[in-house]
C-alpha cells in the first residue's frame, strides 16, 4: 500500500482544498499517514495570506526537504495559495519539491498521478473530528486595503446552491466521521450568491441546509458586517438547528480607520448592528477579529477602540498585530504604526477582553447546556471528556471539559455547567 501525508497549512477555508486533495490520493490508491516519516508522497497545501505565513511555510518546507534528503519520505508536493504569491522565491530555495500544484488544481494533481480526471470532487476528512466546513464561496471582491486575498484567490466565486446541498449531504453520510455539526464559511458569507444570481442568497441557502436530517448543529461564519441583513435574523428565530453565534469581524471600530481599511460601516452602525442582534436574539452570543496597528491609527483610537468593546462586549475576540503585506493599498499609507506599539495595543486589547469573556462564560455556570462530545482529554488519567458547547467554535473558543459518563464521543448531550477556568468549561452530564 502507498502512503501519504498531507500538511495542511492557514484557516479552515485551506482545509476544504485540503480534503479534496486527499480524496484523489486515496483514490491513487494511497493510504493516509499521521506523520511525514516513511511516507512515499508528501503534499503541502500552504497558506500566503501573511508574512507570517511565509515564515510558517518556511519552516515547515525546511524540515521536510531535510527529511526527504534522508530517505525518510518519499515524493514532496507543494500546493495551496503559495503558488499566486511567493512561488518563484520558494522554488529557488526548495528544489527539493518533486511538483508545484497550482492553487486548487485538482486536476494536476490527478494528472501527476496518472488518474483519470472525476467530473466531481470528493473530499476526505484529514481531522477526526464531528464536525465539518462547507465552503460556499471563494476568493473575495470587497479589496479592504489591509488584504491580499483578492489577488492570491481571485474575486467571490459563489457555489450554486444545488451543488453545496449536495456537498453538504455528501458530508452528512460520511461513515467515518458522521458530522453533526457543519460549519458554512467563506472569505465573505454574507455576500453569497451576489455574483451569480444578483442577489444574497444566504438564507435561500441555509433554509436548504437545514432540512439535511444529520446534521444538529448549523454554525455561520466569517458574516461581514457592511453585507449582514439584520432581517435574517428571521431565520435563527425560526431554525431551530442554526446556532445563534454570530462571528462579525468588525477590523475596528472607529470611522476614520474603517474608512481607510475601505469598510463602509462605522463605528455607530456597528454598534447598532449588534444591539438589534441581541434585541431580537437575547440567547445570541457575538465573537469578532480586530486588527491593532493599522496605518494612522492613534493613540486616541485604541483607547475607543476599548470603550468600544467595554460597550459591545463579545463573547469571544481575536486581536491581530497589523501586518503589511505586499500588493495591499495599505502598506503604501502614511502613518506607519511601529510594531512595538501595534503588539502592546493588542496586549491591552486581549487583557480586557479576558476580563470581559471571563464575566459572559460566568454566566453559564448552574445552566444546562447541549455539548458537542468529541473525545477524551488525553491529558487527564480520570478519563475526562472534551467536547464543546452551541457557543465554542472549534479551536479558537475554549472547550468544555466533561466528567466521566458512558457516552458515545460525536453526539449532543445536556451538560451542567460546574465551574469556568479562562475559556473552558466544566460541568457533568445529566440526563
Amino acid at each position: 500500500m502507498k502512503t501519504y501525508y498531507l500538511e495542511s497549512l492557514g484557516c479552515a477555508k485551506n482545509l476544504v482544498d485540503s480534503e479534496s486533495f486527499a480524496a484523489i490520493l486515496e483514490r491513487a490508491g494511497y493510504q493516509a499517514l499521521e506523520t511525514p516519516e516513511g511516507a512515499d508522497l508528501v503534499l503541502v497545501n500552504t497558506c500566503s495570506f501573511l508574512r507570517d505565513s511565509l515564515h510558517e511555510l518556511d519552516l515547515v518546507l525546511a524540515e521536510l526537504a531535510e527529511l526527504k534528503n534522508s530517505g525518510s519520505c518519499g515524493n514532496l508536493l507543494v500546493t495551496g495559495c503559495v503558488t499566486k504569491r511567493g512561488l518563484e522565491e520558494f522554488q529557488r530555495c526548495y528544489p527539493e519539491v518533486d511538483a508545484w500544484i497550482p492553487l486548487k488544481d485538482f486536476a494536476a494533481l490527478e494528472r501527476y498521478l496518472k488518474l483519470d480526471g472525476s467530473s466531481k470532487t470528493e473530499r476526505k476528512a484529514i481531522t477526526h473530528s464531528y464536525y465539518r466546513y462547507l465552503r460556499i464561496s471563494d476568493g473575495c471582491s470587497n479589496h479592504c486595503s489591509y488584504c491580499a486575498i483578492p489577488s492570491i484567490r481571485g474575486e467571490m466565486q459563489s457555489v450554486p446552491i444545488p451543488e453545496l446541498v449536495e456537498e453538504a449531504e455528501r458530508l452528512a453520510a460520511d461513515p467515518d466521521y458522521p458530522a453533526q455539526e457543519l460549519i458554512v464559511i467563506a472569505q465573505d458569507t454574507a455576500s453569497y450568491g451576489m455574483d451569480i444570481y444578483g442577489h444574497k442568497a444566504l438564507p435561500e441557502l441555509l433554509e436548504k441546509l437545514h432540512a439535511i436530517p444529520q446534521f444538529q448543529w448549523i454554525r455561520v461564519m466569517y458574516l461581514h458586517p457592511d453585507h449582514f441583513e439584520t432581517g435574517w435574523l428571521e431565520l435563527w428565530k425560526r431554525l431551530p438547528k442554526l446556532l445563534p453565534s454570530f462571528e462579525i469581524p468588525i477590523q475596528h471600530s472607529e470611522d476614520e480607520i474603517l474608512s481607510s481599511m475601505r469598510r463602509k460601516l462605522g463605528g455607530m452602525e456597528l454598534i447598532q448592528l449588534f444591539h438589534k442582534i441581541r434585541e431580537s436574539l437575547p440567547q445570541a452570543v457575538l465573537r469578532t477579529t480586530l486588527i491593532c496597528g493599522y496605518p494612522g491609527e492613534k493613540r486616541r483610537h485604541a483607547q475607543a477602540l476599548q470603550r468600544f468593546i467595554r460597550e459591545v462586549r463579545f463573547l469571544h475576540l481575536g486581536a491581530f498585530v497589523y501586518s503589511p503585506e505586499e500588493g495591499t493599498l495599505a502598506i503604501r499609507m502614511e502613518g506607519q504604526v511601529p510594531a512595538r506599539t501595534a503588539k502592546n495595543r493588542r496586549n491591552r486589547l486581549l487583557a480586557l477582553q479576558s476580563e470581559i469573556s471571563a464575566e459572559l462564560l460566568q454566566q453559564y455556570v448552574g445552566q444546562t447546556l447541549p455539548v458537542l462530545i468529541e473525545d477524551f482529554d488525553e491529558h487527564d488519567e480520570e478519563g475526562m471528556l472534551q467536547g464543546r458547547a452551541w457557543f465554542q467554535a472549534p479551536e479558537v473558543d475554549g472547550l468544555t471539559f466533561v466528567e466521566p459518563a458512558d457516552v458515545e464521543p460525536g453526539k449532543i448531550y445536556p451538560v451542567l455547567v460546574t465551574d469556568v477556568i479562562d475559556m473552558d468549561l466544566f460541568g457533568r452530564i445529566v440526563i
